[in-house]
């Protein structure tokens, strides 16, 4: 009996050196983990803020290209009919939208669908405004109707620029 006190005595202080070793060792080891887990997000933030920020520039400067007043000054001849006009508007539109469309890897789900849909009321606003009108018709009669569509309301692109600057305020 005396020899199981004996070791006892050498063993629990031993069991409880190693415990308590153990116990700041995965403490240790856990803590490291959470600084390199936070270091490579840090990194990871870093590399892709860029893109992301020029993903937002780019969408940006699509949604004021893509505006009917902008579109209008720039493809307004005098010479044009609004068939003419009216194919060229819409082709400008698809391929601005084609030369962005991968931008939507970077920006949240919200502001993609709402750029998504005031592309959609721009062209349909577009599409709408020049069936009332015979394709043979000069196209400033088209410019006029869609520019009159676009007065005195809130532009078509407005929520979706709001929520990209929004996204944009919260990058930094």
């Amino acid at each position: 009996m005396d020899v199981i006190i004996e070791i006892a005595k050498w063993l629990l202080p031993a069991l409880m050196v190693f415990l308590a070793v153990w116990i700041v060792f995965n403490h240790v080891k856990n803590s490291d983990k959470r600084r390199y887990s936070y270091e490579l997000r840090l990194k990871e933030k870093r590399a892709i803020l860029p893109a992301r920020l020029q993903a937002h520039e780019r969408m940006m400067l699509f949604l004021e290209r893509i505006s009917p007043e902008a579109l209008i000054m720039r493809f307004q001849r005098p010479n044009l009919t609004v068939q003419q006009l009216h194919s060229t508007l819409l082709k400008t539109i698809r391929q601005e939208w084609d030369h962005n469309v991968a931008q939507q890897l970077y920006l949240s789900d919200k502001a993609w669908t709402l750029i998504k849909n005031s592309r959609e009321n721009i062209v349909k606003l577009i599409n709408t405004e020049a069936g009332k009108l015979k394709p043979t018709d000069p196209s400033m009669q088209l410019s006029q109707r869609i520019l009159e569509e676009c007065s005195g309301e809130q532009p078509l692109n407005a929520d979706a620029i709001r929520v990209l600057k929004e996204e944009v305020r919260k990058l930094f």
